[in-house]
């Protein structure tokens, strides 16, 4: 079942190439492309976003995208409707010393996958959205621990605001976006609601499309007996998410986590840790 997932979401990467059209010379080539990554919270490590997060002990990658397949009623690269589908992969590798030579145990992998609908327009977003996300055990840890079984689905929708025009020359940004929904079928035990919250904030260094300051916070709680929510916060550089960047959108800075384990196979463990942080988009 673990390589059906690697195989689905390798497929999903294969045809984002091919879900898009429009101005080659923008990073965001339509509303849907633009969307898709506006509504991926960078902060929410289960969610389908590409990063590396480490403290020089613990390694966390994540790669992941939502992908826009249908876009229509399309006014601007920040109007419109359109549907995909969304994956990812977290994977999180501990450095250690195994009979003196130097080792990286891959502890945990979570398999990611979903489908949405959505609409943007004058600074909202809206998006239903549905998927699944499975965790598993992979090589383990010389101090831990047997499997468990952790697997869940659930439904949400997901709401955001852009408080300045994100088609505007304004040189700051500062987004808000929640969700919220029902899960089901999730194991250890469902414990509704599925929420999450959090926001964006920046300001650009050199004017329009230059680097900026940025920083954000998010929180999260899967909807799982017994899984607490979990925070984190972000403060680095990185470009503003305007819909006719012509950069590729990208950040870099130091994080912080707290609250319960997004890697779910240990998500009845607690952590509070600061890691450096690069992530960016395919």
């Amino acid at each position: 079942m673990l390589f059906s997932k690697i195989w689905i979401l390798s497929v999903f990467f294969c045809i984002s190439a091919l879900a898009a059209d429009g101005d080659m010379d923008q990073w965001f080539r339509n509303e849907g492309e633009w969307l898709a990554y506006r509504s991926t919270r960078q902060g929410v490590m289960n969610d389908p976003n590409t990063k590396i997060i480490t403290d020089g002990l613990r390694f966390d990658v994540s790669v992941g995208k939502r992908i826009p397949l249908f876009v229509w009623s399309q006014e601007s690269h920040a109007s419109g409707w359109s549907a995909g589908v969304d994956g990812g992969m977290l994977a999180s590798l501990r450095r250690e010393t195994v009979n003196g030579a130097l080792a990286f145990s891959t502890n945990t992998f979570d398999g990611h996958f979903g489908a949405y609908i959505g609409y943007s327009g004058n600074g909202w977003i809206a998006m239903g959205h549905t998927a699944h996300i499975s965790a598993h055990l992979v090589d383990g840890i010389s101090t831990y621990q047997n499997p468990i079984r952790y697997s869940r689905f659930w439904n949400d929708v997901i709401v955001g605001k852009d408080l300045f025009d994100p088609e505007g020359t304004d040189p700051y940004e500062i987004y808000l976006q929640g969700n919220i929904g029902m899960g089901n079928n999730a194991v250890p035990a469902t414990k509704n609601p599925v929420y999450g919250y959090g926001f964006d904030a920046g300001v650009e260094l050199a004017g329009a499309d230059s680097l900026a300051i940025k920083i954000s916070f998010d929180t999260s709680n899967a909807g799982t007996s017994g899984q607490a929510s979990t925070y984190s916060e972000f403060a680095g550089i990185g470009y503003l998410s305007k819909p006719k960047t012509m950069h590729r959108p990208f950040r870099a800075g130091v994080s912080h986590y707290t609250g319960s384990d997004f890697r779910n196979q240990l998500f009845s463990q607690t952590q509070n840790f600061t890691a450096f942080e690069i992530q960016t988009v395919f």
